[in-house]
């Protein structure tokens, strides 16, 4: 009869406390089922039921159980694959494009320096039929006194410019022959028709404005107000002499980002992005516009825009990202963990909270936290961990199964827990802290 009271009385004790802490933070919903990237789903995962107790007071009856001095703290962790992820890739690409840029624009603006509009040195063609070994003319021009008028010289000697040995003159034409040995200078070339920049006549005359290249590029080029590579050489034609606008537009919040001008020609601009831009994600369709002044706008798809970088702490973590399995104590009553995101008191300022009690042992275990619903170009860079020691009082000894440990799994994090008993009652208290990399002043999460 006493072991079946007794049994009794433990196991209506181990209900009231869970029932007790059963309470939950601002964040807290029931997880759902969540898996590693690509794995297959656990069917043991499941969803904690939801308690009626306030928030405040759940957290306030967790915090009695922590004191000061209690709460120890693991090394700052970052995630391994940060050095390998997307963003490295594109620092390569972005560092290749700046050099790119650079050199275009070391060539145009020296070379508008020595060649200021307006000064270019004019050669006067020459009359049709003539060459530059033509012997100068023996008609005088238009004006010029008859000679024996006072005060001129007589005409003698050969005429300057003509050949040294004459060859006979023809009685039917009255043309000076050279002799065949003679070696003309090539005629001059006509003036080429206006052409696109750098492409020559291989595109044809250019009839309206016209965007060749970027960045030495003809698509593929990305903007980004990152002042370590923002600098842009956009050549074409017809863009004007009188400086214009310049932006990019695609899917922004603002509809379109602007362009600072720092050159402007009529076939080339250089420029930058605006860089206090803020609040916009990644985007891969991005359509470059130039707008001359006093003559239509002209437009080129298939560029790219890369936000700037920003590392953020998460002040949440949903619950749909907390994964645990279901755990029983020594007594056969389940285990629920208590899931609060920001942490609750204990471990403020913690992105989330796991906490745990029974009356009976209960083995130590994980817990998965999955950030595949971050927004897109966000990815998880670093993380700091701190867990809940159960003080020695009065020389009491008490009972540890499981360990303090996190590891990345990818950009996840697995959180090794220990469970701590001691005087009937059995806890394990941890808070992570989580930082991100991502677009600057965008929320890492959605909605």
């Amino acid at each position: 009869m006493r072991s079946k009271v007794g049994c009794t009385l433990r196991l209506f004790l181990a209900g009231a406390s869970v029932a007790c802490l059963l309470g939950v933070s601002q964040g807290w919903a029931a997880p759902a089922p969540q898996v590693l990237k690509g794995s297959a789903p656990d069917p043991a995962i499941i969803s904690a039921p939801q308690s009626n107790m306030p928030p405040q007071q759940a957290q306030a009856v967790i915090a009695m159980k922590i004191g000061a001095g209690q709460v120890q703290s693991l090394p700052k962790k970052s995630n391994p694959r940060a050095a390998n992820s997307a963003h490295a890739s594109m620092i390569v690409a972005l560092r290749a494009q700046k050099q790119a840029a650079d050199t275009e624009r070391t060539a145009i603006l020296p070379s508008q320096r020595m060649a200021p509009k307006g000064l270019s040195k004019v050669v006067a063609a020459l009359p049709p039929g003539r060459t530059l070994s033509d012997p100068v003319p023996t008609t005088p021009p238009a004006g010029t006194p008859p000679t024996g008028t006072p005060g001129t010289a007589p005409q003698t000697g050969t005429p300057r410019g003509a050949p040294t040995t004459m060859a006979p003159k023809s009685a039917a034409t009255g043309v000076v022959r050279l002799p065949t040995t003679t070696v003309l200078p090539p005629a001059p070339a006509a003036p080429a028709p206006r052409g696109q920049a750098g492409l020559g006549m291989a595109q044809g005359p250019c009839t309206r404005p016209t965007i060749v290249t970027v960045n030495g590029q003809t698509k593929g080029t990305v903007f980004t107000p990152d002042p370590q590579f923002n600098l842009y050489t956009i050549t074409g034609c017809m863009f004007g002499d009188r400086q214009g606008q310049a932006y990019i537009y695609g899917a922004f919040a603002a509809g379109q980002v602007s362009l600072q001008i720092e050159f402007w020609s009529d076939t080339q601009i250089v420029a930058k992005v605006v860089p206090q831009i803020t609040g916009e994600l990644d985007q891969n369709n991005v359509t470059l516009v130039v707008v001359p002044s006093g003559a239509p706008q002209v437009q080129k798809p298939g560029f790219k825009f890369y936000a700037m970088r920003e590392t953020t702490l998460l002040t949440k973590i949903p619950v749909s990202a907390f994964n645990y399995k279901p755990l029983l104590d020594a007594g056969g009553s389940p285990v629920v963990p208590i899931y609060t995101t920001p942490a609750g008191q204990g471990f403020e300022g913690r992105s989330s909270g796991v906490y745990r009690t029974s009356v009976e042992p209960f083995s130590g275990g994980s817990d998965l936290f999955d950030f595949k619903g971050l927004r897109p170009g966000f990815t998880t860079e670093s993380l700091a961990f701190q867990y809940f020691m159960l003080p020695q009082i009065g020389g009491a000894t008490y009972q540890v199964l499981g360990s303090w440990e996190t590891e990345w799994r990818d950009d996840n994090i697995l959180v090794r827990w220990q469970m701590q008993h001691s005087r009937q009652q059995g806890y394990s208290y941890y808070g992570l802290s989580v930082w991100v990399s991502g677009p600057r002043g965008v929320s890492p999460w959605p909605n």
